[in-house]
């Protein structure tokens, strides 16, 4: 059995949120063929996550979690507060990116030597704002302020991340990069996945600005293709593809499929990019737009020695309308790698950030791992 079987079947139940153990696949020559499914989710962490969306109640809400090195998902979760008819969450690509983009844009300016995260760029006017006098005609003044560019990224200043787009990088680079990434790419696994887009032409300058800022709809993002970059910057740059699905089992044993990763060893960008761009992640959550997610973190123990980097992003969107707040990012603690992508829409009222949702599924799961690994050394030390 191929992997594309597998996707025909797979997707065919995960659009509705269901994930069978026991399904029908198509053989070769069309004949169907019954197997066991065994999926790569983690069922304890599952549980955990629809806790916390059933504590919170926020109007629409998902989350992806995929193992850095291997590429296997270890949590899908969607969640719809109303009574109302969609598709699971998780499987659709037309969500704008917002400020997560702004992880292409860095990547992009790292990589080309055109910025470093110690890097100053000035802007005047509201960081949350983006005009073309901030962009285009940029003028010092006594109110100009110069942070870093990891200052930048962390508090996600979309004044400088337009005129770096603009001046420094350039629509030819950005398309690039942003092509690198997987914008407008199939991803080729074990489940069919429509691709981010990159809506922008960007043939003039403000296009770009905007492009390289995440402020416009026109850039869409799927919460898998969102863990997939962050796990690219947490694999020292090279890409990691997504799958759920280890093995399908016949019914008399034999094994019908296998996975086979599918990790690609040429890098997306230069292990030192990624290194640079993983330090410009964790100022997110020490200085950054998600600090408040993240304080008190030295109160538990799990969190000990333990490397958070994220990337926030809020935006206005149409499918489902209302206010788009992802937290992407990824979590390291004892060489064990993990990459994530929350997204929260809420309608009027915000109920909790992505962000903390995102913290929430870095304690379950690494507080599940640590309890493994007591259980295997106490095992060992029986033997």
């Amino acid at each position: 059995m191929d992997r594309e079987a597998v996707a025909d079947a797979v997707t065919a139940h995960a659009l509705n949120s269901r994930f069978p153990t026991r399904m029908e696949f198509k053989g070769e020559q069309g004949q169907p063929i019954a197997g066991l499914v065994n999926y790569t989710f983690d069922e304890t962490v599952h549980d955990d996550m629809a806790d916390v969306y059933l504590r919170y109640q926020p109007d629409y809400a998902c989350f992806v979690a995929i193992d850095v090195e291997t590429g296997a998902i270890l949590n899908i979760t969607s969640f719809i507060k109303a009574d109302e008819k969609w598709d699971n969450l998780v499987m659709r690509s037309d969500y704008p990116a917002a400020s997560v983009f702004k992880m292409v844009t860095a990547a992009a300016g790292l990589d080309l030597g055109k910025v470093t995260p110690s890097s100053v760029i000035p802007f005047n006017g509201k960081s949350t704002t983006l005009y073309k006098k901030q962009v285009l005609s940029h003028e010092k003044t006594k109110w100009t302020r110069s942070p870093t560019f990891k200052e930048s990224f962390a508090k996600s200043v979309n004044p400088v991340f337009g005129r770096l787009g603009v001046k420094q990088i350039g629509a030819d680079n950005l398309r690039l990069y942003a092509h690198k990434f997987g914008f407008g790419e199939a991803l080729q696994s074990d489940f069919h996945l429509p691709p981010s887009t990159l809506g922008l032409a960007m043939e003039d300058e403000w296009e770009v600005a905007e492009a390289a800022s995440g402020y416009t709809r026109d850039i869409t993002l799927s919460p898998i293709h969102a863990a997939q970059i962050a796990a690219i910057v947490a694999n020292d740059g090279k890409m990691v593809t997504p799958y759920m699905v280890d093995s399908v089992v016949s019914n008399d044993g034999h094994v019908l499929y296998r996975a086979q990763h599918q990790n690609s060893s040429t890098p997306v960008i230069t292990e030192k990019t990624a290194a640079s761009l993983r330090s410009l992640m964790t100022e997110t959550t020490r200085i950054g737009s998600a600090r408040k997610s993240f304080r008190g973190l030295d109160r538990y123990k799990v969190y000990n020695n333990m490397e958070i980097g994220g990337k926030t992003g809020s935006l206005t969107g149409l499918s489902p309308r209302g206010r788009h707040d992802w937290f992407v990012g990824y979590a390291e603690k004892d060489g064990r790698r993990v990459a994530y992508a929350s997204l929260i829409v809420n309608k009027e009222k915000w109920y909790v950030r992505s962000a903390y949702v995102a913290r929430q599924f870095i304690y379950h799961y690494f507080t599940e791992r640590m309890q493994d690994d007591v259980e295997m050394a106490s095992a060992a030390a029986a033997e």
